[in-house]
């Protein structure tokens, strides 16, 4: 809805208060913390405060010697540190020669407004009734249920009875900032009613909406009194820009403008107090408070109404999520029937446009249209194609980014008015960046009778020196076309989850339909599945061949009897294996499957302690260079997979650099905003460390970078790289939960660049140390539980701990090792598979022992580390993970540590 008229500014020009004063039936001071709190500005009665005449403004004076001691030292404390801001000021009682007062102190433009109101013999005891009044009216307030006309009615008389004003309004704004009263609760004899009446949004224009968002409670005890002026230290308007003036914005007594006063006179209201409504932080309505004689509630009579306030804003969303349910269910159900149909279809624009549910089935539409480019498909009631061209066209000119939604469209788009009878609301969705395509769902106009408070096409005389507001409040009944029942929020919604469906899950589609077809995606799936296997076939056989080979001569040479030579041989069936050993890890790393031991990493420390191995693992050519930023985050991640994807780019970089060149490491801070992410699919928004290693070599075209990543592909000549090692890069940042991306051009060198999340813990001190291995010695007297359906792998485990000196219990499955923990008094730690047989695997079987035993330690031996097996890729506190294949004096380290 539009203002009835829009050229009627008068009351958005008017200032909200009078700069300079305020109601008489306060006192302000102003007090400078630069000043030692000293007063600078005062109004004209502050003598009240210490009983003599109102000519003392005691400007110059300090706080303290006007407030006390200790009301000056906690004013101080608070300022200094911040706390006191307008919208919750520092409130107390202070008893002084004037009289007893209530303080309201709030900091604005870096003075101190302290606003000190006479406390009345009656304000206690008043204060007290309102806290018992206030406990029945919560209690009413409870008992009202969900609906929204029972909670305002309640609401609205709880507010009366606590105030005593004659007559209480709940004012609820519209999305176009009318009002509206939705409950009025009012003494028998003021014949005047406002129930059910609507207010144009000029009556509380752009600037008033945003004060009374922050500034939540207001009151005039008469509208008549005459403004208390302010007075200011003539040595602080010396110094200070004398034309300034001191911002009253959220003090409690600021005077109001006369156009709010006249306005307040032509209603017949003298005395009034409103409370602001905050549903989610906006400002929803307000609680309206009149009475036709000057009315002062108390203090504590004002904190009991505000309260109410707050308890009556809390039930808005329930009341009005009740209200909207159950067509917010239907329209769910059918969204969901909408992406189960788009997801079995090849053609999403057949999948929104036929069959039993399509999106004109959607928020109780009469028409709607998908606009593909200058291609309309129309559905149900809607304007001709052209002219929902032209209409696409407009809005892809509108700042709305990804959702436009109004209820009268003509008047933002006049050229629409001749569509009104179907089309008066519109609610259009973009579905990419480019704003090409879109989805419009049309609303015929509901015409209606609408009751204005007053002719709200008012006349307002702004010519003379003052603004004289309407005159009357009458009903005045207008006929409204061209509206369409609003969009509401749920609504909004389910259209945006719907254009996630669309652009995420299939909108290329529409776009790109031949190259999703079935054939074409298979036949690209096996070619990376031949490679992939082709290059692990390569290099296993490659591998076995030295382990078999070596084998087969140490036997041979044994049956001979020449023993010397099986060093030799032992050496070389060790080092095949070490290698296969290390495909499969990168292998893993790749496919995100490797268990990490994420730890807080200080990256400025780990990049120093490699510095000299990655000067030596690149020529004597390559300048290396670090750059660690000041103050780098921690970042949470494994250190040793860290360390070896930096190796890894270092001996990539090397390899691009033969004539020599610069390697340069570099680690800073860096904030991924949502624009970032929304261009980048993969990426969440949020604070990461950006670790780089850039190199001036030969560099990649766009073809290379796109499958940089890949395994087992690479440009180097055949027996010089594995093709694995940007791969392992890859694997290890997204199991971190970050990200990697690569910067190269032909001939201008390469950057890659890893993001790893920061964290908010502190990196250990000394981590070397941590690590260190422990003592060689044997430990006596302890007792370890193996389990391994693999008989092999359970013998030389056991053979490692009973050497250890260890008490040895092997097990073959989960059932057998639960089984013999029942029947041991002692278990120290578990040795077990991650994959076991009989449905139980190892991660299972460690929850299990720990319900037995908790505390209990355990260390899990894996070949195939799956992330659903060990939480996700991250280990719980007492558990580590050692990797098949690993070495006996490795293993035995590692139980020794344990234990």
């Amino acid at each position: 809805m539009t203002p009835p008229d829009a050229a009627d500014s008068y009351c958005a020009q008017e200032p909200i208060h009078i700069p300079g004063a305020i109601q008489p039936h306060g006192v302000l001071l102003v007090a400078d913390p630069s000043r030692g709190l000293r007063i600078v500005a005062a109004s004209e009665n502050a003598g009240r405060l210490s009983g003599d005449t109102a000519s003392n403004t005691l400007l110059g004076l300090s706080v303290e010697r006007v407030l006390g001691a200790g009301f000056a030292e906690t004013l101080a404390g608070l300022a200094a540190s911040g706390e006191l801001p307008g919208e919750t000021p520092w409130e107390t009682g202070l008893a002084l020669p004037g009289g007893a007062f209530e303080a309201a102190c709030h900091t604005q433009d870096g003075m101190v407004l302290i606003e000190l109101e006479p406390v009345a013999p009656r304000d206690e005891e008043e204060a007290l009734a309102a806290a018992r009044a206030l406990q029945r009216a919560i209690a009413r307030l409870r008992a009202a249920g969900d609906n929204m006309a029972n909670l305002a009615r309640v609401a609205a008389e709880g507010i009366r009875q606590l105030t005593g004003y004659e007559r209480v309004l709940i004012y609820r704004f519209d999305q176009d900032w009318h009002g509206q009263t939705l409950v009025e609760d009012k003494v028998a004899d003021w014949e005047q009613s406002l129930d059910g009446l609507h207010f144009p949004a000029s009556d509380i224009p752009a600037q008033a909406r945003e004060l009374y968002r922050r500034s939540l409670i207001r009151w005039v005890p008469s509208r008549d009194a005459s403004p208390v002026p302010l007075h200011r230290d003539p040595s602080w308007e010396a110094e200070e820009a004398p034309a300034r003036p001191i911002d009253l914005s959220f003090s409690r007594l600021r005077s109001l403008s006369p156009v709010h006063l006249q306005y307040h006179r032509n209603m017949g209201v003298d005395g009034s107090m409103s409370l602001s409504i905050l549903h989610e932080g906006q400002l929803w309505g307000l609680m309206v408070c009149h009475h036709r004689q000057p009315h002062r509630p108390s203090p504590g009579q004002r904190a009991a109404a505000a309260a109410l306030t707050d308890a009556f804003a809390l039930r808005v969303g329930s009341a009005e999520w009740v209200g909207a349910e159950d067509a917010r269910r239907a329209d769910a159900a059918r969204l969901s029937e909408l992406i189960a149909h788009m997801a079995e279809a090849e053609d999403v624009s057949s999948a929104l446009t036929a069959g039993s549910v399509t999106i004109a089935s959607l928020f109780g539409c009469t028409g709607a249209a998908v606009v593909r480019g200058a291609g309309v498909e129309l559905l149900g009631a809607a304007p001709p194609d052209d002219d929902v061209r032209r209409l696409a066209a407009w809005l892809r000119r509108q700042d709305a980014e990804e959702i436009f939604h109004t209820d009268h469209l003509a008047a933002a788009y006049p050229e629409w008015a001749p569509h009104a009878a179907v089309a008066s609301g519109v609610l259009a969705v973009f579905l990419g960046a480019d704003r090409e395509d879109l989805i419009l769902w049309f609303r015929a106009e509901e015409p209606s009778l609408v009751s204005w408070g007053g002719n709200p096409h008012k006349a307002m005389d702004g010519s003379g020196d003052s603004i004289l507001p309407r005159q009357s409040f009458d009903r005045w009944v207008e006929e409204r076309h061209g509206y369409a029942r609003p969009w509401a929020r749920w609504e909004l919604e389910i259209a945006a989850t719907l254009r996630h469906a669309i652009t995420e899950v299939v909108i290329r589609s529409l776009t790109r339909i031949a190259e999703l077809n079935d054939r074409l995606r298979q036949s690209q799936k096996m070619e990376a599945v031949g490679q992939l296997t082709g290059g692990i076939a390569h290099d296993f056989n490659n591998l076995l061949a030295g382990i078999v080979g070596s084998l087969e001569m140490l036997r041979a040479r044994v049956a001979q009897g020449r023993v010397g030579e099986l060093d030799r041989y032992l050496g070389a069936a060790l080092g095949s294996a070490n290698r296969a050993a290390a495909l499969t890890h990168r292998l893993l790393a790749f496919s995100r499957r490797q268990t990490l031991d994420p730890r807080p990493t200080d990256v400025n420390r780990l990049v120093a302690s490699m510095e000299e191995l990655i000067r030596r693992t690149v020529s004597p050519e390559i300048h290396v260079e670090t750059v660690m930023a000041g103050g780098l985050w921690t970042t949470l991640c494994d250190a040793n997979q860290l360390e070896n994807a930096l190796l890894n780019l270092a001996i990539n970089a090397r390899d691009a650099m033969p004539d020599g060149g610069r390697l340069t490491i570099e680690a800073v801070n860096a904030r991924l905003d949502d624009a970032y992410a929304r261009r980048h699919h993969d990426v969440a928004p949020g604070q990461y460390v950006a670790i780089s290693v850039t190199d001036t070599g030969a560099g990649m075209p766009p073809a290379i970078v796109a499958r940089a990543f890949e395994p087992f592909f690479t440009t180097k000549p055949l027996g010089q790289g594995t093709g694995l090692g940007l791969s392992m890069v890859y694997g290890f940042a997204q199991q971190s939960n970050g990200y990697v991306r690569i910067y190269s051009e032909a001939g201008e060198g390469t950057t890659v660049r890893l993001y790893l999340p920061r964290c908010t813990q502190e990196a250990a001190a000394d981590p070397e140390a941590q690590e260190a291995a422990p003592a060689a010695t044997p430990v006596q007297g302890g007792t370890v539980l193996v389990v391994d359906d693999e008989a092999v792998v359970r013998m030389l485990v056991c053979e490692v701990l009973r050497d250890l000196g260890y008490g040895v219990v092997e097990a073959k499955d989960g059932a057998q090792a639960i089984r013999a923990l029942d029947t041991m008094p002692r278990i120290d730690l578990m040795v077990t598979d991650v994959g076991l047989p009989g449905g139980m695997n190892g991660r299972q079987l460690a929850d299990a022992m720990r319900e037995r035993r908790p505390g209990m330690k355990v260390l899990f031996i894996t070949g195939y580390a799956e992330n659903a097996a060990v939480g996700n890729g991250l280990l719980a506190p007492g558990m580590q993970v050692m990797t098949k294949p690993f070495a006996m004096d490795v293993l035995a380290a590692k139980i020794r540590a344990m234990l």
